[in-house]
């Protein structure tokens, strides 16, 4: 008898252990469970050391408190408590990184082994992982052994905040939720056609007209100029002070702000506020000096034949060069019109004046310059993959992002390039997320859960010695259909989660299905107490039908992306339960029926929204 008991208690003991295992996010090195548990209370004592309390002990009492709902006593300096106790605990482990850790929770104590504040900051978020999501009268933490360290050291998100202005509040929000998940970069896309967000105190109508454009309502690639008489009253920008907040806020969550401020293209914003910024031999007859109302904005780059363009970046970046104490300013560089160029005969003279064969040169003329004006501020200059065209600009950090005939995630490390991987194809999550006719507005392009999370950012072709160069992984949540806040989160999570753990995570301690069961036992909810609109398009079932007009038939396919569920069906009009018929193969219906789908759990529980779709 004794021992069926023992032998249950096994079982009971390893399937908690591996449904505890399968909800961190990103996947830990190696994750051993142990017997036993710890108890969590308001006479657990927190020890930690002196040089990092005055920052990370305030937020460890704040993240407790907003858990636990408990109130706890924060020491510093050697531990006096014989048990009960939680401690950060300096090591000299050289199998430790900096951003690494080693978590040990037993029955008598909680230990975060780390190098210092980076690692003793990520392991305290795994550590919230464990505790339960429910207030309870009795906490219990599992004894596990913990042993992490990330694969990338740039694990980052790009917010847009030109196309649609968020607050303050709003940025810091998100700088706090997406570093409990590791993110330490946070790319401030600060500047684009559509508006300004950062304040230049040398140039001040880059805030006083070019934060602030013509409302519309309409669609965003067919919304009409805005004329210089109407009121500009959509938009917003961020003042220095504000800056240096979020900068500082995110500093005590271990995440660095990247600025953004995006020339010679993408400049509408910059071109309305200071006309003189155009090339001033071209006719600007016709040319619509406001800030852009949507995606068409011609007439947006700045001139690189003009003596006065590098003097004015020039001040734009030594202030912002100031503002933020990152080592890193990106430049932008993208999608860069050459049009106005090819009018001028400014830059005509200025390309035979220095040997240069085309306009792509020209550009690179343009960045070269750019990049001398970062260097002095000794910063290091980013811009997208569009960089490397023309002669290149050596020197530089390449975000490698096109896709078709461009192939920049080869081609910048195999040219020196230090490169970041933000892929249109892999971790542009502006695209929807599920089944087009059922998300929010966007593009008509969809870029699911999984292929974020399958993502492998260094490519097979790359040399052991080209694939040091990749710096990382990023998520680029671009902000033309993400007016409102609640949109905006709806595309960020959780597939910033899933670029998480690839930033993280090595490839061989991730799993799919691992990842989506815990995003359903775990963090879904978590997100939920936070007060995130968070999207569970995972669990939509995708149709599919062809119309057989030789046999009057409807050909009908289901699917889903995620595994280990299964997908009812109705024909009637009803919605679906598990008494509906069970999909298992392609099937064929009655043309014009009006079909309805449902991915549902072994519960009987349905995931997420009912697809509904009339078979014509």
């Amino acid at each position: 008898m004794n021992r069926i008991v023992i032998f249950i208690a096994i079982v009971l003991l390893s399937v908690t252990g591996k449904a505890q295992e399968n909800t961190f996010i990103p996947q830990p090195e190696s994750v051993v469970f142990k017997n036993g548990v710890f108890n969590l209370s308001n006479t657990t004592k927190i020890y930690m050391p002196k040089q990092v309390a005055s920052s990370f002990k305030p937020y460890v009492l704040e993240k407790l408190k907003f858990e636990t709902g408990l109130d706890f006593v924060v020491e510093t300096g050697k531990v006096k408590a014989k048990s009960n106790y939680i401690e950060f605990q300096k090591t000299k482990d050289k199998s430790v990184k900096e951003e690494g850790y080693i978590l040990e929770v037993s029955d008598s104590k909680i230990i975060v082994k780390a190098k210092g504040f980076s690692g003793f900051f990520n392991g305290f978020q795994t550590l919230r992982q464990i505790v339960p999501i429910e207030k309870t009268s009795e906490i219990k933490l599992p004894n596990v052994t913990i042993t992490d360290n990330p694969r990338f050291g740039w694990r980052g998100v790009l917010m847009d905040v030109s196309r649609h202005f968020h607050s303050k509040e709003f940025v810091m929000k998100q700088i706090d939720l997406l570093s409990s998940y590791k993110i330490n970069v946070f790319h401030l896309h600060l500047t684009d056609d559509q508006g300004w967000r950062v304040e230049i105190k040398k140039y001040p109508k880059l805030t006083e007209k070019g934060a602030w454009r013509a409302e519309r309502d309409d669609h965003w690639w067919s919304r009409k100029p805005a004329t210089t008489s109407e009121p500009k009253t959509v938009g917003g920008f961020y003042t220095q002070d504000d800056l240096k907040e979020i900068i500082a806020f995110a500093k005590t969550r271990n995440v660095e702000i990247i600025p953004e401020i995006d020339v010679p293209g993408h400049s509408k914003a910059l071109v309305a506020s200071y006309p003189e910024l155009f090339c001033s031999d071209i006719d600007t007859t016709g040319v619509n000096f406001e800030v852009a109302v949507g995606g068409k904005a011609p007439n947006n780059t700045v001139c690189p034949a003009s003596e006065f363009t590098y003097e004015f970046l020039e001040g734009v970046i030594e202030e912002i060069a100031d503002l933020f104490p990152s080592k890193y300013l990106h430049i932008g560089g993208d999608e860069c019109s050459k049009k106005d160029w090819k009018k001028s005969a400014m830059c005509a003279a200025l390309m035979e004046e220095n040997g240069l064969k085309d306009y792509e040169e020209l550009q690179s003329y343009f960045i070269q310059r750019i990049h001398k004006i970062v260097e002095k501020q000794n910063k290091t200059m980013i811009g997208w993959d569009e960089v490397l065209s023309g002669n290149g600009v050596p020197g530089a950090t390449i975000m490698a992002w096109r896709r078709g005939k461009y192939n920049p995630e080869v081609q910048a490390p195999r040219e020196g390039y230090p490169t970041i991987m933000t892929s249109y194809l892999h971790s542009y999550i502006s695209r929807v997320q599920g089944p087009t006719f059922m998300e929010p507005e966007g593009p008509n392009s969809v870029l699911p859960l999984s292929v974020v999370y399958n993502h492998e950012p260094v490519p097979a072709e790359l040399t052991q010695e080209e694939a040091a160069r990749v710096l990382g992984n990023q998520a680029s949540l671009w902000g033309e259909f993400t007016p409102t806040g609640e949109h905006f989160e709806y595309m960020l999570y959780p597939r910033t989660l899933a670029s998480a753990e690839v930033s993280w995570s090595k490839p061989e301690v991730k799993s799919w299905e691992r990842f989506q069961k815990a995003l359903e036992f775990k963090h879904f909810n978590r997100l939920k107490k936070e007060g995130v609109n968070v999207a569970k398009s995972l669990f939509t079932v995708y149709p599919a039908f062809g119309i057989d007009q030789l046999h009057n038939k409807a050909i009908v396919y289901l699917e889903t992306e995620a595994v280990g569920y299964d997908i009812y069906y109705t024909l009637d009009g009803s919605n679906p339960t598990i008494e509906a018929t069970k999909y298992t193969e392609n099937f064929k219906a009655v043309p014009k029926s009006l079909l309805k789908a449902g991915l549902f759990n072994k519960k009987g529980e349905l995931l997420g929204e009912i697809t509904e779709i009339r078979l014509k």
